[in-house]
């Protein structure tokens, strides 16, 4: 069982090696009040700071600059402007008034982040959650996960739309469940995924299909695979969440094109040629019987 975490924790690492952080609100929870709005475009950071003054006024800050070190780094000054427009007024440019220092952030991962400012204060930041919150119910909504099945191969995309929340399982917080897809995912709390989000999804015979894993990331994911069942390959995986539960619904109701799954029982048959990986994960499976079973209790 902790061979499978290890595993999935090795390739997160080398596929983490370089990346982008996530763009958003970002802050330190114990420090409301004030936080960090951050823009990315290609490898250019705009990011800006607003905070306070010792004195009580409020200041905000734009620092702008590359990412380096695969994105793991940023270092910029804080600019302060004045004489700019103000919320009611004609538009006048506002003029650069020095800065207050250097600010430098290490990205530890994609979502998480270490701050150096002005004076040797130090701050860990993320993005902040004030829409989504806790799983399993931060998790609803609709996602699109891609992922290719052998190296070069082709991209597949699977769509969920989860509606409904379930009994945890013994290692999870509780399942956010796709009824028509027979899905689920859960946020892994202890046991040798624990940090971790992983999926499984199956057909009406009770053939568990795919299983994923990956860091959750609000509105996408972090570090993720798709994992064969047959086989335990590993394949990167992105998802993105592209409907929320509050928004706009697009209708959910038609099952995937069965076209569609009969290629893709193709390209899984010729994984299964390949050198087998790890099993899945106990986790797995149990989520898949818990999916099951919470669902059948909803019909």
């Amino acid at each position: 069982m902790r061979s499978i975490a290890l595993a999935i924790l090795l390739f997160i690492s080398t596929a983490a090696s370089a990346f982008q952080p996530r763009i958003g609100l970002w802050g330190n929870a114990a420090e409301s009040g004030s936080g960090y709005m951050m823009d990315i475009q290609n490898g250019l950071v705009a990011l800006t700071v607003y905070s306070y003054l010792s004195s009580g006024p409020a200041q905000w800050y734009l620092a702008a600059g590359p990412l380096v070190n695969n994105g793991h780094n940023f270092v910029a000054t804080l600019d302060k402007y004045v004489g700019g427009q103000c919320i009611s007024c004609i538009y006048r440019a506002p003029s650069l008034a020095g800065n207050d220092g250097t600010i430098a952030i290490t990205f530890i991962s994609e979502t998480l982040a270490s701050v150096s400012l002005p004076g040797g204060r130090t701050t860990v930041i993320q993005p902040f959650d004030f829409g989504y919150g806790p799983l399993p119910a931060g998790l609803l909504g609709e996602w699109i996960f891609v992922y290719d099945i052998l190296a070069g191969g082709t991209t597949f995309a699977e769509r969920f739309d989860f509606t409904t929340t379930l009994a945890p399982t013994a290692t999870g917080s509780g399942i956010a469940a796709d009824p028509v897809r027979l899905a689920g995912c859960e946020l892994q709390v202890s046991g040798s995924l624990a940090g971790q989000v992983i999926c499984a999804d199956g057909d009406s015979a009770g053939n568990l299909q795919n299983g994923y894993a990956f860091r959750y990331g609000l509105d996408e994911t972090y570090g993720g695979v798709w994992i064969a069942p047959g086989s335990g390959n590993q394949y990167a995986m992105k998802g993105f969440r592209v409907v929320s539960k509050v928004g706009p619904r697009a209708s959910a109701t038609s099952p995937p094109d069965s076209r569609v799954h009969a290629f893709k029982a193709q390209m899984v048959a010729a994984d299964g040629a390949m050198p087998a990986g790890t099993p899945l994960a106990p986790e797995f499976v149990e989520l898949w019987s818990a999916i099951r079973a919470g669902l059948a209790t909803q019909q």
